[in-house]
């Protein structure tokens, strides 16, 4: 036997093997931990969190581009903007689709609007904190921002909008001011840490000429204490929004709403399309009248499924639809859809990718087929689904004259 300083080898591997033991172990524990961790915010989750708020997300590792005083700033996404520009639908032709020409540049952030900041030079600032504001006609927001950060975040920016903004000391010392103008075809939102496929329903065009309102009603992915933190209620709240509809089926849905004090209605509608157009005629009501009595009392409504997707984008329809716009640009807002990432976009086990020409297309054929007579218009065959279901007039008519201008 080979021996060193007079001990034997073997008794020296096996130190050799309790020493990288010891290394090792620890990282690999650690290594778990953080995987671990990450998990918390994995959008395929269920509400595991409910009544807990999550940790505040860390920074963007660049800085947004910087606003400059005057400037014409695209608030939609690029990509979600060429696609708007350049994409048109028939209507009730769905022989095509043009959502996979456009594959987002980083996957899984084309649904999150353009960001920008304001930035200050922090040796002009006494005090620990500054006041930001930022406001147009109608609508304004104020945050209070650590100094030493040196910028404040700016996005969920209403498209063709003018804004001004200030940023003051708590002495009320002017730091920075100015203001800016917008420009894009969707209001694009994304409100931290992870509530993702989050849109306006304002903004596109009717048939007659008039154009659905701003900050009325929003659709997106699911709103919830898991995704949402402290400042992503904040942001909810700046927002306008003060109402919630969860359109989530018995193993998933909310009890109550995700943020306190919000009006709140849960039908629990475990399918989208056509099974929720027919089979769940009462819900698909009550669903509509909950959204008109929000907009009727000046609550701006949120509504969501899981992704966002399919229950979501059958109001969506019904919504839109009722309102004039017409149903090829209805298909197309559906797609947008496809721009958010993995979990809201497509779900866990999913492998083809949602497009007009899937489910969404038998929904749109449920009403051609059933509610639209000879020489009418998709409106026209909505409006007889909704009064079918025992929607009153009243609901409709008082809908488009609040949503319309």
């Amino acid at each position: 036997m080979v021996t060193f300083a007079g001990k034997p080898q073997a008794l020296y591997t096996m130190k050799l093997r309790y020493l990288l033991l010891a290394v090792l172990v620890p990282a690999l524990v650690l290594s778990c931990n953080k995987n671990g961790n990450d998990n918390n915010d994995n959008p395929n989750d269920e509400e595991q969190q409910q009544g807990q708020t999550p940790p505040e997300p860390e920074d963007e590792e660049e800085l947004p581009t910087e606003i400059v005083n005057g400037a014409d700033l695209l608030v939609t996404n690029e990509l979600v903007e060429r696609f708007l520009t350049e994409v048109s639908y028939p209507d009730h032709d769905y022989s095509s689709t043009s959502i996979l020409d456009y594959p987002p540049v980083s996957p899984g952030k084309a649904d999150i609007p353009q960001i920008y900041s304001v930035r200050w030079n922090k040796a002009d600032i006494a005090t620990e904190n500054v006041v930001c504001k930022l406001w147009m006609d109608g609508w304004s927001n104020e945050i209070s921002v650590a100094a030493e950060d040196g910028y404040w975040r700016v996005t969920n920016l209403l498209p063709n909008a003018h804004y001004n903004y200030s940023v003051t000391d708590e002495a009320g010392k002017l730091v920075k001011e100015g203001q800016f103008s917008t420009h894009g075809h969707l209001h694009q939102l994304t409100f931290r840490s992870n509530v993702r496929n989050v849109r306006d329903l304002g903004g596109w065009q009717t048939t007659d000429g008039k154009t659905v309102k701003y900050r009325k009603v929003y659709r997106g992915g699911r709103l919830q204490s898991s995704t949402l933190t402290r400042t992503g209620q904040k942001e909810v709240i700046a927002e306008g929004i003060c109402a919630q509809l969860d359109l989530r089926g018995q193993s998933d849905v909310l009890s109550g709403p995700a943020i306190e004090g919000f009006d709140f209605c849960a039908p629990v509608i475990e399918e989208g399309y056509v099974q929720m157009l027919r089979d769940d005629e009462e819900k698909t009501k009550q669903c509509f009248e909950f959204i008109v009595n929000c907009v009727r009392n000046n609550k701006p409504v949120y509504y969501h499924c899981s992704l966002g997707r399919d229950r979501t984008g059958t109001v969506s329809m019904i919504l839109l639809g009722v309102l004039g716009v017409r149903e090829g640009d209805i298909s197309k807002e559906y797609e947008l859809t496809q721009f958010a990432p993995y979990g809201y976009s497509v779900s866990s086990g999913e492998s083809i990718k949602m497009t007009r020409r899937v489910d969404y297309k038998g929904a749109a054929n449920y009403i051609w087929d059933n509610y639209v007579g000879s020489g009418e218009t998709f409106a026209q065959g909505v409006e007889k689904y909704l009064l079918h279901i025992g929607v009153s007039q009243q609901d409709i008519n008082d809908f488009r004259s609040l949503m319309l201008q």
